[in-house]
């Protein structure tokens, strides 16, 4: 396989790894369109038996922007097959939905229309076994599920069946990439060891063809239009049955190396940032996190009753606790507010009323009585997996600098003043 070089690639590059040849004496090349969409024959490689093309979904354009793009989008999808080389055919065209927001069907499928992603197979009439094929043998899979979704750090999530009938979610990601899914592969094993409800059970894991993978049990439920009061105490119920630690909790200070990595010109002050912290947190016992808790990955049944939390791919065993339930919070306080992260931060969610009536029983729960500061270390803790999630997702924020002026320099001007 050729056209994925190292590993630090763009996310839609590790995307396509998925849809390259299985076999080792095939070549696949990934291409990943510019913002315009335009599609340029001369980039593709002549010796290329595949060819993947495509961008993930936006997430930063403004309306008017996202659907200019979206026009443009559609318009090279439609005449992407006329200006081929002879020897190559669009195979298949996968939409790939942006990820997902507290809003109704009607603005969930206009928000998929403007700023969705696609990807495009190109090939001969007969490509062969793709890498996906190989990993859903491997994993016992028949993929069959709607579409395709685009995973952190470049990973592939798609639907499918096992032999006993049962649905299942299959991870691909080319193996030690960002996306690889093997660290979520022992959080799933250590939910289902220590019996936590509402959690994905795994059924198997493994390499294949250069990608590690996973299959899921699919949780039954519904996405949540947005977190109600309700839901909120049920998840902070579950928040408090996560597995604890064995010593104080590292994640934070695993979140601000990684953006100190991504940010070097503030290293500095995110290092000292880091140092600083550490002294509150020695005495503080460690949480498993979820990571990436809003209501997006929540799943409720027809009476809105919490059934499932799923995309654990942020989880860290050793987390501040009360950082999961802050990020739950914070992000509908957001969500209300039309705020960024960093004016979110500044308006200090985690003393909001809402943040301590939800956190009242799972704090008896864990046997922790919050100082103020303890709640503005989780308010740091929320803040800097924000700004890590990010970092992966989008690594092309690292050199906005507008971006970084205002979820980054305004918190660390606070932090650090």
């Amino acid at each position: 396989m050729e056209g994925l070089g190292p590993p630090r690639l763009s996310p839609f590059v590790l995307l396509a790894y998925a849809f390259m040849p299985a076999e080792a004496e095939r070549h696949g090349v990934a291409i990943q369109a510019p913002p315009d969409w335009r599609f340029d024959p001369s980039a593709i490689d002549s010796r290329a038996d595949v060819v993947v093309w495509g961008r993930t979904p936006e997430g930063s354009a403004s309306l008017a922007s996202a659907a200019r793009l979206a026009g443009l989008r559609e318009v090279s999808l439609r005449t992407l097959g006329r200006r081929l080389p002879a020897r190559l055919h669009v195979l298949a065209v996968h939409r790939l939905p942006p990820r997902r927001l507290g809003t109704g069907r009607l603005r969930g499928s206009v928000r998929a229309a403007l700023r969705g992603g696609a990807l495009v197979e190109l090939g001969s009439e007969e490509p062969g076994a793709r890498v996906l094929d190989a990993a859903a043998e491997a994993a016992g899979v028949r993929i069959g599920g709607p579409g395709f979704h685009a995973g952190a750090g470049g990973a592939l999530l798609v639907r499918g069946i096992r032999a006993d009938g049962s649905a299942a979610v299959l991870r691909v990601a080319r193996a030690g990439s960002a996306g690889d899914p093997s660290a979520l592969a022992d959080t799933l094993e250590r939910l289902g060891r220590d019996r936590v409800p509402h959690t994905p059970r795994l059924y198997a894991r493994g390499r294949t063809a250069g990608a590690s993978w996973l299959a899921e049990a699919e949780l039954p439920g519904r996405r949540p239009a947005y977190g109600s009061d309700s839901l909120t105490r049920q998840v902070a119920k579950l928040c408090a049955s996560f597995p604890h630690g064995t010593g104080a909790p590292t994640a934070t200070a695993d979140d601000l190396a990684a953006v100190a990595a991504a940010l070097p010109d503030r290293a500095g002050k995110i290092g000292g940032l880091s140092s600083e912290i550490s002294v509150h947190l020695r005495a503080v016992p460690s949480i498993l996190r979820h990571g990436d808790l809003w209501a997006g990955n929540l799943l409720v049944d027809r009476r809105g009753r919490l059934s499932g939390l799923v995309d654990w791919d942020a989880a860290h065993p050793a987390a501040v606790p009360g950082a999961d339930l802050l990020q739950l919070v914070a992000t509908e306080f957001r969500r209300k507010a039309h705020r960024a992260l960093g004016p979110a931060f500044l308006a200090q969610p985690w003393r909001l009323s809402e943040f301590a009536n939800a956190a009242a029983g799972y704090w008896r729960a864990v046997g922790i009585r919050p100082d103020d500061d303890l709640l503005d270390v989780i308010g740091i803790a929320w803040w800097a997996t924000e700004v890590h999630g990010t970092l992966a997702r989008l690594p092309h924020r690292a050199a906005d600098e507008r971006w970084v002026e205002t979820n980054v320099d305004q918190v660390l001007a606070r932090l650090t003043s």
